[in-house]
């Protein structure tokens, strides 16, 4: 009975994990930056990136066209290593032309991350 009570917590922990809602999961060579947009990059198994998941999920519910995405460095390794990312989690935040205008390095909450995507015009109201 052990044996297979503890795979299916950890299966059942592994599918609420990482919920960013309506958040599209893409690779960087994926992402269009022809608007403002932001990135936050993360990772499988990241403490940190995971705790971000309910606010941004609250943050794309609660307006729906501000251009955010998910890269998962897991799945995007050299996009990771073409755009400089060292650690985690990591947000970037993009003008109209594809410039990279802003990157921070590490944990944001909810506030945060609102001050961010209106300081450099990414929120769309």
């Amino acid at each position: 009975m052990k044996k297979i009570f503890l795979p299916l917590i950890l299966v059942t922990l592994a599918l609420f994990a990482y919920d960013f809602g309506s958040i599209p999961e893409k690779k960087f060579s994926e992402i269009k930056k022809d608007k403002p947009l932001m990135v936050m990059v993360g990772k499988t198994e990241c403490i940190w990136c995971e705790s971000m998941a309910p606010a941004l999920k609250e943050i794309s519910e609660e307006y729906p066209e501000t251009n955010i995405y998910y890269v998962n460095t897991d799945h995007d390794v050299l996009g990771a290593i073409n755009n400089n990312i060292m650690e985690l989690p990591v947000q970037i935040f993009y003008d109209a032309e594809g410039k990279e205008v802003f990157r921070n390095l590490g944990y944001i909450n909810k506030e945060k991350i609102l001050e961010y995507l209106e300081e450099y015009n990414v929120l769309v109201k």
